[in-house]
């Protein structure tokens, strides 16, 4: 008993004297430690043999996923690509030939859509510095750290194809529209839009919201709640029917499906009106 009195006082102290972010970091770096062990031989195989097309470090890796697990990385990335372009199925692809990953971060999707013979041409804009570094210094395209604020470097109409997967699920709204404003225009008349969002029944994700965040997301179909850490710990949720009437000022929708990609996030296609030209506004 004595013991596990003293077990419970450290176990006070711990949570009085640690911070929450910081016991939260300590956590996963616990999880991570024998992730990163089992894939160090792999690793350091890519380091040292250039034959060898190398997925990102564990620390890149680690960013975009629940782990920095190799196969993780591998896999998430791969069923995404996947999704897509299954949900694109019924348009013909060879009319999409130059494609924009919007927050492409080290690969993870890019790396796979690359090799599908209707892409000829691979964008990839990100704000991180390091991620953006590696893709292009490893993967086939052209790979530009941006501003986390809009406008970007690139001209209007310059993509076919433009694809968002976990980007718009950590955005609050003024940030949302803002980036869509600027894909709209990146888009030439007729492009098409592909975006991973998080439905209202994935909010078990952020036990943190409140009862007038859930509130706000039964009323307007929108809510975002920030994170404790970096960019991809914020998050944002929207309804189908949110999508619909506020997403339609930029582009035309033109199918939905939930828990379209990895059989998690919605996906939704849009498509530029072909009838405007490329410096139209917004509709209000």
């Amino acid at each position: 008993m004595k013991h596990l009195r003293a077990i419970e006082r450290l176990r006070g102290f711990y949570q009085r004297r640690v911070p929450s972010a910081l016991r939260q970091r300590l956590r996963k770096a616990a999880k991570e430690i024998p992730i990163r062990l089992r894939d160090l031989p792999a690793d350091l195989r890519e380091l040292l043999d250039p034959r060898i097309v190398p997925l990102p470090p564990a620390r890149l890796r680690g960013r975009v996923g629940i782990n920095s697990s190799r196969t993780h990385f591998l896999e998430v990335g791969s069923r995404a690509a996947d999704d897509i372009v299954t949900f694109l199925a019924g348009l013909d692809l060879n009319a999409y030939p130059r494609w924009l990953d919007f927050g492409c971060g080290a690969g993870r999707v890019a790396r796979h859509l690359v090799q599908r013979e209707f892409v000829r041409r691979m964008t990839g804009i990100d704000i991180d510095r390091a991620a953006i570094r590696w893709s292009a210094r490893h993967l086939p395209g052209e790979y530009t750290r941006i501003r986390s604020t809009p406008p970007t470097f690139l001209g209007p109409g310059t993509f076919d194809a433009i694809c968002a997967v976990s980007v718009f699920t950590h955005f609050d709204e003024a940030t949302q529209n803002a980036w869509l404003a600027e894909l709209r225009r990146l888009l030439r008349p007729g492009g098409i839009f592909i975006a991973s969002t998080q439905a209202p029944d994935l909010t078990f994700n952020r036990p943190d919201l409140t009862l007038h965040d859930h509130q706000h997301l039964q009323e307007r179909g929108f809510v975002f709640r920030i994170g404790i850490g970096p960019f991809n710990e914020d998050s944002a949720f929207h309804s189908a029917a949110y999508l619909r009437r506020e997403w339609s000022r930029y582009f035309d929708l033109l199918t939905f499906k939930p828990a379209g990609l990895v059989e998690y996030l919605d996906l939704s296609l849009w498509r530029r009106p072909a009838d405007g030209s490329e410096e139209e506004e917004p509709r209000r």
